[in-house]
């Protein structure tokens, strides 16, 4: 509850004890050494209404008992009345329904318990319907309680639904972000491994045949531009003045070939062998297997030295599991230090396995199962 609230309920409290202690004083409701405590004690009670509503309520009724039992006529205090009233409304508004049902049973009894006693002691007289009739008026507060708390509640949840909504979104944006960064470090990391080591060779040709060179120099253009067109897509998606930017395909497992291509053209021959039935797949089950063959492909390019490498995927009833093996020096390296392990946190979130280190025979390989059911 909040400090406004805490001193709302303080100052209730408050304002009711006064009003009680005073009335006992002007209207000299006897015994006054034991009335003028119980009505400061069984208002300041109220204090905790909201928190405790039956205990609070216990307390009131109580303290009603216990003044009806030492001859104090309940019928001349107004304030512990009052009192009872916002006792009442607190017991239907912040109890589950039927806690507050209980609770409001609980306070009407006790009103009676303490009625019947002022009636055996004579300190006043009840004609045969007061009984019923302070029943409901104790009890009304409490059913209008019970009304406003369902309709509070049900704002309640619908508040806390929609932060929880907003969160939801929120940790969706952060994630997206962080799946954008990824791929821009891919898209990154692969282009300019690629053009660094197609300058490089260019540079070569220089030197002993200037005439081929004009390809390796063509190479590093095409992948410059193909770079750039998936950087503006990356980058688009977090631009909201730009509709049309970021709705070009991602690229997948269909664009492999390219991918080869761009390989061999930049000095690494890959081979490419496809097992089952070539089907398309979940779109974020593809992009990730096309950034594993990506990743794999540019370390081995970078890394292996003078190698080939094979890239196998085989598509199975319900996964797709990709292997790439390069027969290279077995260096671990990455295309930052970070490369392994975001291909590992790519396949972890489609609850697939990733294995990844240097081979028996010589090289280096990166296993890929991705199951299918997670990227629908």
């Amino acid at each position: 509850m909040s400090a406004r609230g805490r001193a709302f309920d303080a100052a209730i409290a408050l304002a009711i004890g006064v009003w009680s202690v005073t009335e006992v004083f002007v209207e000299n409701l006897q015994p006054v050494w034991i009335t003028a405590p119980l009505m400061a004690l069984g208002c300041s009670a109220l204090y905790w209404r909201r928190r405790y509503p039956i205990l609070v309520g216990i307390a009131v009724v109580s303290m009603a008992i216990l003044q009806a039992a030492i001859g104090m006529s309940l019928h001349t205090a107004v304030g512990p009345v009052v009192g009872i009233f916002f006792v009442s409304w607190a017991i239907g508004a912040y109890e589950p329904r039927p806690r507050a049902v209980l609770g409001l049973v609980v306070l009407v009894c006790g009103m009676w318990v303490a009625m019947g006693i002022d009636l055996l002691r004579h300190t006043d007289h009840y004609a045969g319907t007061d009984f019923p009739w302070v029943g409901a008026l104790v009890a009304t507060p409490g059913v209008l309680g019970i009304a406003f708390g369902a309709r509070t509640r049900s704002l309640h949840a619908a508040e806390a639904r929609a932060r929880q909504l907003e969160l939801e979104r929120r940790e969706a944006v952060v994630a997206e972000r962080a799946r954008i960064a990824r791929e821009l470090h891919d898209v990154i990391a692969h282009s300019v491994s690629v053009m660094t080591v197609q300058a490089g060779a260019a540079e070569e040709m220089l030197k002993r045949d200037p005439g081929r060179a004009l390809e390796p120099v063509r190479a590093v253009q095409e992948t410059g531009r193909q770079a750039l067109v998936e950087m503006k897509r990356l980058v688009g998606i977090l631009r909201d003045d730009d509709d049309e930017i970021g709705l070009a395909p991602q690229p997948g497992l269909a664009d492999l070939d390219r991918l080869v291509e761009q390989m061999r053209d930049a000095g690494l021959p890959v081979e490419v062998r496809i097992e089952g039935e070539r089907r398309p797949l979940p779109l974020g089950v593809d992009l990730s297997a096309y950034r594993v063959v990506q990743e794999a492909l540019t370390n081995a390019l970078k890394h292996a030295g003078r190698a080939s490498a094979i890239v196998t995927v085989c598509y199975g009833e319900s996964d797709v599991t990709i292997d790439v093996a390069d027969d290279g020096d077995g260096g671990v390296k990455t295309s930052d230090g970070h490369g392994l392990i975001g291909m590992r946190e790519r396949i972890g979130v489609f609850g697939g396995t990733f294995a990844a280190g240097p081979r028996d025979a010589g090289g280096f390989a990166v296993s890929v199962r991705l199951p299918l059911g997670g990227g629908a």
